[in-house]
């Protein structure tokens, strides 16, 4: 969801050292959002978020942690991030259906000895309760209607 220029704040970030932080639900994403985490977990829940027209940046620094970064399939995704002894990567790109005039969000940083991880979400995918029991059905043969 685009929301005005004047909404949208110019900075912002979050900070997650021994500790866990979390950003989710409803709210705005800014233009420049700073992410560190230091033996810690960080956890950017961009589905509900609202963004404003153009480009937003995400710039981390990692060290020892992990950043998950949830996206929605209607925004793009530009990943320029660099891993030292770690993990730096973007998946669910086939769920993308971001058009020409999407907002654009752009995550750069490194991780040293951490991992940043971006997934673009799949709005239609069956839930892991779901999926588990489709599982279990087919071990034991039965069909999915079937208790």
């Amino acid at each position: 969801m685009i929301v005005p220029a004047e909404m949208v704040p110019p900075v912002r970030g979050a900070t997650a050292f021994l500790s866990a932080q979390v950003r989710s639900g409803d709210w705005i994403l800014p233009r420049l959002f700073r992410g560190v985490s230091v033996f810690g977990d960080l956890k950017l829940d961009l589905t509900r978020a609202r963004f404003g027209a153009g480009t937003s940046h995400i710039e981390l620094v990692v060290i020892m942690g992990n950043v998950t970064i949830l996206v929605p399939p209607d925004v793009r995704v530009d990943c320029d991030g660099d891993a030292i002894i770690g993990a730096f990567e973007t998946e669910g790109e086939k769920w993308s259906t971001a058009g020409i005039d999407a907002p654009t969000i752009r995550v750069s940083g490194t991780a040293f000895m951490g991992s940043v991880e971006i997934k673009i979400v799949n709005p239609n995918a069956p839930s892991w309760i779901k999926m588990l029991r489709t599982r279990w059905n087919e071990a034991r043969g039965l069909s999915a209607g079937q208790p």
